[in-house]
């Protein structure tokens, strides 16, 4: 089955957001105006007075479903999403490596520059006159 992430913008002032099962109502005015199934949802975007219950918010962070609260004209309030995937001992590794003079030292990667500016005029040039070796004539 094809999953399409799409977003359900709220505008309508007023509007509640709360949970049946696994499916998003919401009400106006005591009355469900719309029900849409979590699972085809990817974000969830309230605009000004919207308000959405507790549990929605948890089925929400366990389905991963981003809900984003804006004021009235767009301006960014806050976000509420799921737990975030990752290894902490990865990445503090990581800075420990990078914070070590004697580490990051040893083993520069692709990206560092070189230690000398001679080294890498050298290294422009090679690849200019690759370049001019390899573009025939006119």
């Amino acid at each position: 089955m094809k999953q399409l992430l799409n977003t359900l913008f709220v505008t309508t002032q007023g509007s509640y957001l709360s949970k049946e099962g696994d499916t998003v109502l919401v009400h106006q005015e005591q009355e469900v105006k719309l029900r849409v199934p979590i699972h085809n949802l990817g974000s969830i975007v309230c605009f000004g007075n919207v308000l959405c219950s507790p549990f929605l918010l948890g089925l929400c962070g366990e389905r991963n479903v981003t809900i984003s609260f804006l004021t009235e004209n767009g301006r960014f309030l806050a976000r509420v999403y799921g737990p975030v995937s990752g290894n902490v001992l990865l990445r503090r590794e990581q800075y420990r490596r990078a914070d070590d003079p004697a580490t990051s030292a040893e083993s520069p990667g692709p990206w560092s520059p070189p230690k000398s500016p001679t080294a890498g005029s050298s290294c422009k040039g090679r690849c200019g006159m690759g370049r001019n070796w390899r573009i025939p004539p006119r």
